[in-house]
């Protein structure tokens, strides 16, 4: 008798500690589900991207040279130094893309500027007082890149990017045009509002971009290459 009850005591026991372990196993399965779910709403939602917002660029430095006239002795004189920039301003940054495969989004992007070209006189010969002469540019960037987001369970998603495109400058009343490229490369988050696996629209979010932006040509004075920093945000949808 006192082998069956300790018998069945035992039978209780093991039948205690499966029942724990069982619900151990479906909580921990129950979490992995929703982990998976937020990847998947996080990394996985839709396969069309497009967002669009506001943007700022900072300014380029494009140096300073002298205005030179040549002496009876076949010698450099300086009449006066001039240097010049263009200025940081606020656009229009937007893109669309496409998932490829995992978290890769190829993209094409767009944006609009109006940054200042400002040059500026100094160190006259005549000690003439410094001017500083200004034009209001257009500025297009039309270009494509890629996405990658760093898999993750949240619903901010970290990414690194970058691209490179067509740089198109209008002085003026449009009456001239000069052309470059640009490079860009940075990284940002995204941070999805809301999600869903079915219907058309699968999720929206805001993206936050912070990225360095090469410029070769357009209307650098110097002819160099430079660099500038730009931030944006915008508002993402997925389809």
């Amino acid at each position: 008798m006192a082998t069956t009850a300790r018998e069945l005591a035992r039978h209780r026991e093991t039948h205690e500690s499966l029942r724990v372990i069982a619900c151990v196993a479906i909580a921990l399965l129950a979490t992995t589900a929703r982990e998976a779910a937020a990847q998947s709403a996080a990394l996985g939602s839709g396969r069309i991207e497009m967002s669009a917002g506001a943007a700022w660029l900072s300014s380029q430095a494009f140096g300073s040279a002298d205005a030179n006239e040549t002496t009876s002795a076949n010698a450099p004189f300086r009449l006066f130094s001039t240097s010049s920039e263009l200025g940081s301003a606020a656009g229009l940054d937007a893109r669309v893309g496409v998932r490829l495969a995992g978290t890769l989004v190829v993209e094409a992007d767009a944006s609009y500027a109006r940054p200042e070209l400002r040059i500026t006189t100094s160190s006259d010969a005549e000690s003439a007082t410094g001017l500083t002469a200004a034009e209001r540019l257009q500025q297009y960037m039309i270009g494509g890149g890629a996405t990658w987001y760093v898999p993750t369970a949240s619903r901010v998603a970290p990414f690194v990017a970058g691209g490179a495109g067509y740089l198109r400058q209008l002085h003026d009343r449009a009456l001239l045009v000069q052309t470059g490229r640009y490079y860009r490369f940075g990284g940002g988050v995204v941070y999805l509002l809301s999600s869903q696996s079915t219907g058309t629209l699968k999720a929206t979010g805001i993206r936050v971009d912070l990225r360095a932006t090469t410029f070769k040509d357009g209307v650098a004075l110097d002819g160099d290459t430079h660099v500038a920093a730009a931030v944006a945000g915008s508002f993402l949808v997925r389809f």
